[in-house]
């Protein structure tokens, strides 16, 4: 893969790979710097690509890496400044109920389910992405949509 193959497949999945970053990390600037970092990790490991096929999966794990690492910082942080207070991305939800319970799931449903409905990934690809089984995905997609169904059930009543 050259320069330029590799700066389009890499546009085309900028969306993705932002959306991804929005389900483990709060922050904008952080969002951002987690997008950097794995197209740069994964521009310098390319060569350990064995097949250029599996493009996508490797960058979004390589994405998810730095997400978990930049989390970690942050645990080990004392915040020191205000909070930002820049406009938030887009909001791929069209119902607000929605989105607030999809934000109240536990990370591992959150990312998956996201994956899977808002990607369009399918089970297997999402196993390679987080590293897992495809019975677990196909195990954190029920429970996920389960613990949706009771929390809107919830707010209906």
């Amino acid at each position: 893969m050259n320069k330029s193959e590799f700066g389009k497949a890499v546009l085309s999945l900028q969306s993705t790979m932002y959306r991804l970053s929005c389900a483990y990390l709060k922050g904008e600037h952080d969002r951002l710097d987690a997008i950097s970092e794995a197209v740069l990790k994964c521009w310098i490991k390319l060569d350990t690509l064995k097949n250029q096929d599996s493009f996508r999966s490797f960058l979004l794990r390589i994405l998810i890496r730095e997400c978990v690492n930049i989390q970690r910082k942050q645990g080990r942080m004392i915040p020191t400044e205000m909070p930002e207070t820049a406009e938030p991305a887009p909001d791929p939800f069209e119902q607000e109920a929605l989105r607030q319970a999809m934000d109240r799931l536990p990370e591992h449903l959150r990312v998956t389910l996201m994956l899977h409905y808002m990607e369009g990934m399918e089970v297997k690809e999402i196993a390679r992405v987080l590293g897992t089984t495809k019975g677990a995905v196909c195990s954190r997609l029920k429970r996920g949509r389960d613990q949706l169904r009771e929390m809107l059930s919830q707010e209906e009543t």
